[in-house]
């Protein structure tokens, strides 16, 4: 009698520890899997936030073009103006 109830004891025991094992697994892969999505969920923002920057800086970028276009033109008319000021300066010196 005294080897069965240590034996039901011992079953009860590894019954219990098997259980309450499998428990702390589950909470631990529970425990680990919010922890990855709430690193995922950062690394989304920061790269949605990075992706909004570079978007921006595009634009920046293509407005810098577009003023640079507009002086080059104008840089084009004033040489255009000086070349043909000198060369009516050239006349007048000439005339004297």
């Amino acid at each position: 009698m005294t080897i069965e109830i240590a034996l039901l004891i011992s079953l009860v025991s590894a019954s219990f520890a098997v259980f309450f094992g499998l428990k702390s697994t589950k909470r631990a892969d529970t425990s680990d899997a919010e922890k990855k999505a709430v690193e995922s969920a950062t690394i989304n923002v920061k790269l949605d936030t990075i992706a909004g920057d570079v978007r921006d800086i595009k634009y920046d970028m293509t407005a810098v073009k577009k003023d640079v276009q507009g002086l080059t033109e104008r840089m084009i008319i004033v040489e255009q103006s000086t070349k043909s000021a000198h060369h009516r300066i050239d006349g007048i010196e000439r005339e004297e």
